[in-house]
């Protein structure tokens, strides 16, 4: 039995060894091949991929007379109550820049520096304002439409409760109204929590007369205000 077990542990270690030196041989083989065959082709394929995006490129290049980029427009304030408001951006270097407000062409400008800037006087109102760049007898796509809500009016205020002059008797007391639904409202210095264009407040109020001033600031920048007097005569 002994016999037996020393000639299999033999042919198992005989195997292994064969294995390994097979393993071995086999890794010589492949690094043999990457090295003299593999490395190169690599090499071919990528300088032949960049040759062929590289001509791409300058092809681009040579043709980029053909395109005019579209100019860029500095932020404007979506509301204002200004009439003259300065549109400016910039474009490339002898660019012309044409201003369009509400699709119709208005101005243009040379970007000579690279920058450029128009002062108009808006009409009140919304104004769609649109530019674009020419240049070689080419023109750019139009920006995308920037609008400006030109407001020179103030909100209007209507306070529907309490009325001037009114006696009450509770304490906190509910003042409530409308104005312009783009509007922020304060009341005796509080925000008045808003419904679209109704406002709310319940005002603590104390003993005797009241000044109730409710006050409006529309969104661009306009301001109002109205004053009403209470009495307050707890029961």
């Amino acid at each position: 039995m002994k016999k037996r077990g020393s000639r299999l542990n033999k042919n198992i270690e005989r195997k292994s060894k064969r294995n390994i030196i097979l393993s071995f041989l086999g890794i010589i083989l492949i690094l043999t091949f990457l090295i003299k065959i593999g490395i190169p082709l690599l090499a071919t394929l990528s300088f032949q991929t960049g040759s062929l995006f590289g001509n791409k490129n300058i092809d681009s290049l040579k043709n980029s007379d053909d395109f005019v980029s579209t100019p860029i427009l500095n932020p404007l304030p979506e509301a204002t109550n200004s009439a003259r408001v300065e549109i400016s951006g910039s474009s490339l270097p002898g660019y012309k820049v044409q201003l369009y407000i509400n699709g119709e062409l208005i101005d243009e400008e040379t970007a000579g520096d690279g920058d450029f800037s128009f002062r108009r006087n808006l009409s009140e109102g919304e104004n769609i304002i649109k530019l674009k760049a020419t240049h070689n007898k080419r023109e750019s796509e139009f920006t995308d439409p920037t609008v400006i809500n030109i407001k020179l009016t103030p909100p209007e205020i209507e306070i529907e409760s309490p009325t001037d002059g009114q006696e009450v008797s509770k304490s906190p007391f509910e003042v409530k109204g409308k104005t312009d639904s783009d509007s922020r409202v304060t009341i005796n210095g509080y925000w008045a929590m808003m419904d679209n264009d109704r406002f709310s407040y319940m005002l603590p109020l104390k003993d005797g007369d009241n000044d109730i001033k409710v006050e409006a600031l529309d969104e661009a920048g306009n301001k109002a205000e109205k004053v009403v007097r209470v009495k307050y005569a707890p029961k």
